[in-house]
């Protein structure tokens, strides 16, 4: 059994910041590609050991480069599986040539039999990632971010004001999935609306007894009423488990793929090890 620290809330900020700051300053050039671990790590850092919800929007953009990640392996497996084939054909002919094993061709079809399947799981991720940060918005101590955000997760949802989104999810998405985003951000459109009614029925109702309140007090009060008449809408407890799924999905698959075709670097170590 390991030793039991206390959660030291600064160092882990010190080294999200850190992990953060490599990520933000890696090479833009081709050749160059952000280490699939470090964003990992950085999920995770947001996740555990508790779920920072006002680091949503960075844990959106850490998510898309893991689907970036996924859809990178998937074609790779597909050429892969395109090279199997002819090499079965030419085996006779040159002995030097190493095919797939039947396990592994069985694991690498999956990765491509899978991909819309995957594609989905990490678009329902996002779509929940969204409505909960705005929730959290709603009383977050930086609740006058919530226009941004809402521009960030639902590109043009202000007539007049067409100002791109800044988050990486929104770039590559298919037809249905912008209908999919368009359906949600109706959904929260209304639910916005009703938070607002409610807010202003609420004060009237409440008007002097909200006066004698000091501002924290009226805070927690606030804070609580709102909890009761709307509860989140998504349990932070299974989200956060739908995303370890999906991260599990992805990074088994870089590992595989990994161990199935080294790449240069790899097979130096390898050579030198030896």
């Amino acid at each position: 059994m390991g030793m039991h620290t206390e959660y030291n809330a600064e160092g882990h900020r010190a080294i999200y910041d850190h992990i953060s700051s490599i990520l933000e300053n890696e090479p833009a050039s081709g050749d160059a590609q952000v280490p699939p671990a470090l964003v990992f790590y950085e999920i995770r850092n947001i996740l555990r050991p508790h779920f920072i919800l006002g680091q949503i929007p960075d844990l959106l953009d850490c998510l898309a480069m893991v689907d970036t990640f996924r859809r990178y392996a998937v074609e790779a497996s597909s050429v892969a599986l395109s090279w199997q084939e002819y090499y079965m054909k030419e085996f006779s002919s040159d002995p030097d040539i190493t095919l797939l094993t039947e396990r592994e061709l069985k694991k690498v079809q999956d990765y491509v039999l899978n991909d819309k399947r995957d594609r989905l799981h990490y678009i329902l991720v996002t779509k929940n990632l969204c409505l909960l940060h705005v929730y959290y918005l709603m009383t977050a101590p930086e609740s006058c971010m919530l226009a941004e955000h809402l521009n960030d997760y639902f590109p043009g949802c202000f007539p007049g004001h067409d100002i791109p989104s800044k988050l990486l999810f929104q770039h590559g998405l298919s037809r249905t999935e912008k209908q999919l985003m368009e359906e949600t951000y109706q959904e929260c459109k209304e639910w916005i609306l009703d938070v607002t009614q409610w807010e202003e029925e609420r004060e009237k109702e409440q008007g002097q007894l909200l006066v004698t309140l000091t501002a924290e007090q009226a805070d927690a009060e606030f804070q609580q009423a709102f909890q009761e008449k709307f509860p989140p809408p998504y349990s932070q407890e299974e989200l956060v488990s739908d995303l370890d799924d999906y991260l599990d999905i992805v990074e088994k698959m870089i590992r595989k793929l990994e161990g199935y075709f080294p790449s240069a670097k790899v097979l130096e170590r390898l050579k030198r090890a030896v």
